[in-house]
């Protein structure tokens, strides 16, 4: 698979029989210190929105600040769920992306017709990062809700 502006991706077995592929040159933020996992899940004969793709990694920092700054409105608003009381969440008042407690970011991507995909945060200091992180789920460009994956099953 190639994807403009982005170059060529390679697949490996992914869950459920799926392809996941993933870009042969890293992807790097300059908000986070190790390259940011890119993983596209499809299987077999399904496409992906390789403009979308595109378009995510070609201002990625963009993207995750959008996704850090949507986390932290959902965290202001409801710190409950986030494991938080309202002491602990007004500690990270003002938004701070580089001190936000979330870290190892990923980009997960699925087929054409399913226009949502996940920006996961693999690790943080939140209660709610534990074991498998947290993540905001996109509908294209535009992110939607903040997805708890504290009682996903490990893949």
């Amino acid at each position: 698979m190639f994807v403009t502006g982005v170059g060529l991706f390679t697949a490996e077995p992914g869950p459920d029989g799926q392809s996941a592929w993933s870009p042969q040159k890293s992807v790097f933020s300059a908000l986070f210190a190790a390259p940011v996992e890119v993983n596209v899940l499809l299987a077999d004969g399904q496409s992906a929105d390789l403009d979308l793709i595109a378009e995510v990694l070609g201002d990625v920092d963009s993207f995750l600040l959008t996704g850090l700054h949507f986390l932290h409105s959902a965290l202001t608003a409801d710190p409950e769920t986030f494991g938080l009381d309202p002491t602990d969440a007004a500690k990270l008042q003002p938004f701070d992306p580089t001190a936000f407690p979330v870290d190892m970011p990923q980009l997960n991507f699925y087929a054409e017709a399913d226009t949502e995909w996940l920006m996961r945060f693999a690790q943080g200091l939140l209660p709610i990062c534990e074991p498998y992180g947290v993540a905001v789920a996109f509908a294209g460009s535009e992110p939607a809700r903040v997805e708890d994956l504290s009682e996903s099953a490990q893949i």
